[in-house]
């Protein structure tokens, strides 16, 4: 199988771009920020660093599992990035049943999570 290096890094420059956005004050960027406590101050450059590296690795991944997969067009790359999404919805909603985080910051979360490994499904989908 061979993967396709500019779309895992465009994939990544699109997780970044739209994490930005998804956390800005435009959407929930400040709900966010509220709900943990957490100001510009609190944001520490390490952070986005961290964060780049996520990026980046969860576009690699994407196109392994598309790629395994053989999802060829729009329609497979949203099913198979739905599908990661719902793992993801599963894993972070254990944690808010026991109390570890609140029910706004795992909706604020998951809505993040699902939407951006639909994008990267397609996008890896059909730029194999």
């Amino acid at each position: 199988m061979e993967l396709n290096i500019l779309a895992i890094i465009v994939g990544g420059f699109l997780y970044m771009a739209f994490g930005a956005f998804y956390y800005s004050p435009i959407l929930f960027g400040n709900t966010w920020g509220q709900l943990n406590n957490i100001g510009e101050e609190g944001m520490r450059p390490i952070n986005f660093v961290w964060s780049g590296v996520v990026a980046f690795a969860s576009s690699f991944v994407m196109a392994l599992i598309v790629g395994l997969t053989g999802a060829d067009d729009v329609g497979s790359g949203l099913l198979i990035g739905a599908l990661v999404g719902i793992l993801l919805f599963l894993g972070l909603f254990k944690n808010t049943v026991f109390g570890m985080t609140s029910k706004k910051v795992f909706a604020i979360a998951v809505g993040d999570h699902v939407i951006i490994f639909c994008l990267l499904g397609i996008l890896h989908a059909v730029w194999r």
